[in-house]
């Protein structure tokens, strides 16, 4: 029989070549056959960790969900400026899409719309996304003392910003056509700006 120690060790070995496999071929193609050439590893063990297909995706983003946002939660409590939050935030979005998270993500929102199991995990994932993003939404409003907007409407527009982006850049819309890029960049100029105005501000008074 095997030790718990093997059994874990089975387990890491087929999320780490199925997270592998999901960024060379995609959520939608993921393959059980291409995972177990990617491990080393009988297909048959594929099913007794995870039984179908949909919960290995599942299981696969359910890692990289936890360790991103770990990863957001510190940044937001690091005692930085806001517009160096919003870099950082930048680089983290590259660093994802390369990962193949962005792509997972996606693909498996897609998925949930018709797979009630799935819409519900990935339902689940956002509210502790927009629970993190609100915290940092909640932090810009402080710092800048701004007026006539909540924490929670902050996020809706920065969360519905960034799903349309990841969504083009999914799609393969262009630079020079979308922007998206440029965008985020013109941001965090304008938050560069409410910090320079906020630093006069407390200076003259």
């Amino acid at each position: 029989m095997a030790s718990p120690r093997d059994y874990g060790a089975a387990r890491a070995a087929i999320l780490e070549a199925a997270a592998r496999v999901i960024i060379r071929d995609g959520a939608s193609d993921l393959s059980t056959r291409a995972v177990a050439a990617e491990a080393g590893v009988n297909q048959s063990l594929i099913h007794y960790h995870f039984g179908t297909k949909e919960r290995l995706m599942l299981a696969v983003h359910a890692e990289m969900d936890a360790q991103l946002l770990k990863r957001q939660s510190n940044l937001y409590e690091r005692d930085i400026p806001v517009a160096e939050k919003w870099a950082q935030a930048v680089e983290f979005y590259r660093d994802d899409l390369a990962s193949g998270y962005v792509r997972l993500h996606m693909e498996l929102w897609t998925i949930g719309y018709s797979n009630p199991a799935i819409r519900a995990v990935m339902l689940e994932s956002n509210a502790k996304w927009r629970a993190v993003v609100t915290e940092g939404a909640r932090q810009a409003i402080e710092d800048f003392a701004l007026t006539g907007i909540s924490a929670a409407e902050l996020a809706t527009l920065v969360i519905d910003f960034w799903l349309g982006m990841e969504i083009e850049h999914l799609l393969g819309v262009p630079e020079a056509e979308g922007r998206q890029w440029q965008a985020l960049a013109t941001i965090q100029g304008l938050l560069e700006r409410l910090a320079r105005t906020r630093e006069r501000r407390d200076a003259g008074a």
